[in-house]
């Protein structure tokens, strides 16, 4: 019986999101379900119907909180949450983590398992969540208030992993942030000031001490309205000229607000050294953004992308998994989307006898104005076994075409795996499911399209200013 469904990087607000419908005459219109969102719920109901009623796991990066309008953005999600609730194919209750995009989630969280702590009534976690059971206390009020306006009952959040163990067999959920450098800044900068790395480095340090960063970096930069709109900002992070007019755009502002409150403000060579260090310092976080995974679209994953993959489940995870299971699982499934490129292969990596089976769910929402990338989006189906295969539910035009969804399966000999996809198979090859996976591959591939051209049309405002 299907036990768990994954799906992420929904990026509900941003302009490019799949689910968004783009303005008309240069107005945002209302946060109405896309015409994608109504495709993929008729292949939801298709392929799962309302006999097994699945939980559905939302891997973070659901809502584009920072760099969007965030009312737009809730509605946005709403809207495409409200339509699988209303669908009947999945339970009531929701399991969901935060990615870099609503880390707010956690942050709302996280505070109040602080106070919590302080109050000394029981709460061990506070900067991290366990993975495989649930949190009750972990509360975001946004979140809830989503899930809840959509039509579902309450939300298991955990952060940043999400696991499920039966018979040796385990399901890791992360949402896939940890995998870069980028993320890791603070915990890297105190490996720096205290000479040397730490061998024994745990999840919840990780997520306590980047928590702010990435707060900083997700939050703080896109609330100071740098952009005329926030989407702009947004947008702008897309493109090379977006970026390089962006950064000039900063750089004046910043070296005219601060120059006026430091010595000498009157001084023009203080103001461009200003300039020219907020130039310097956007290269090497911002811009150091746009050479992340995300942007990465011809490879499914980078080596570097690999490398961090690797180091984070063989250190940090693998001493997660210990401590709370008491030992490492025979079989280890990862899932992770953040990279907007789904995949799916086994990667070996230090500590584990067997190679890993990976997943990635991919995204909903166009980076680049190239087609015909890696980019896409997946969703994940487990059952009761915890065996997993994925949808994989659209990529980029090919040649013009967007391909039917199929399944990506890595082979196993187990009897309840091979009933597993048998059963998959035979839900997709009917003539109605079809003639519904080839209506929405049509559906995505002119969204795509409208999306090229939106990103096309920055990059020429950008060359032109």
């Amino acid at each position: 019986m299907l036990r768990y469904v994954c799906i992420s990087d929904l990026h509900a607000g941003a302009p490019t999101s799949l689910l968004m419908n783009l303005p008309e005459d240069g107005a945002i219109r209302p946060p109405e379900p896309s015409p994608v969102t109504h495709g993929f719920v008729d292949v939801v109901n298709a392929l799962l119907g309302v006999q097994d009623k699945p939980q559905l796991i939302l891997l973070g990066d659901v809502l584009d909180l920072q760099f969007s309008d965030r009312t737009h953005a809730y509605h946005n999600a709403q809207g495409f949450l409200t339509r699988l609730h209303d669908s009947g194919c999945f339970a009531d209750k929701v399991i969901a983590t935060a990615g870099n995009h609503d880390h707010a989630f956690w942050t709302d969280a996280r505070l109040a398992l602080d106070v919590a702590g302080m109050s000394s009534n029981g709460v061990t976690y506070r900067n991290a969540t366990p993975a495989f059971h649930d949190a009750p206390n972990a509360r975001s009020r946004m979140l809830d208030a989503l899930v809840k306006d959509a039509g579902f009952g309450d939300v298991d959040l955990r952060y940043p992993n999400i696991g499920f163990e039966k018979d040796g067999r385990a399901v890791l959920f992360h949402h896939g942030h940890f995998f870069e450098e980028g993320y890791l800044l603070i915990s890297t900068l105190r490996d720096i000031f205290s000479s040397g790395d730490r061998a024994e480095l745990t999840v919840a340090d990780i997520a306590g001490e980047n928590a702010g960063w990435i707060d900083f970096f997700w939050s703080t930069i896109g609330d100071a309205g740098l952009s005329s709109n926030a989407s702009d900002l947004y947008q702008n992070l897309l493109t090379s000229t977006g970026f390089r007019k962006l950064s000039a755009q900063v750089a004046e502002i910043v070296s005219a607000e601060m120059g006026e409150k430091l010595p000498l403000a009157g001084d023009l060579r203080v103001q461009e050294v200003l300039r020219i260090a907020t130039r310097v310092l956007l290269d090497a976080t911002v811009g150091k953004y746009r050479d992340t995974e995300r942007f990465a679209v011809i490879e499914s994953l980078t080596t570097k992308g690999r490398d961090g993959f690797a180091s984070f489940i063989g250190g940090p995870i693998r001493r997660q998994i210990m401590d709370e299971l008491g030992h490492v699982p025979e079989d280890l499934t990862v899932i992770f989307g953040h990279t907007h490129k789904p995949f799916s292969e086994r990667m070996k990596v230090s500590g584990f006898d067997v190679p890993l089976k990976v997943y990635n769910t991919g995204g909903w929402v166009l980076n680049d104005p190239r087609l015909d990338t890696k980019e896409g989006a997946a969703m994940v189906l487990i059952d009761d076994d915890l065996n997993v295969v994925a949808l994989r539910l659209f990529m980029t035009p090919q040649a013009g075409i967007v391909p039917l969804a199929y399944l990506e399966v890595l082979s196993e000999p187990r009897v309840s795996m091979q009933a597993f996809v048998k059963d998959l198979q035979a839900r997709l090859a009917t003539p109605d499911m079809q003639r519904i996976l080839s209506d929405f591959a049509e559906t995505v591939r002119v969204a795509y399209v409208d999306r090229q051209a939106v990103l096309l049309d920055l990059t020429a405002q950008g060359v032109s200013s």
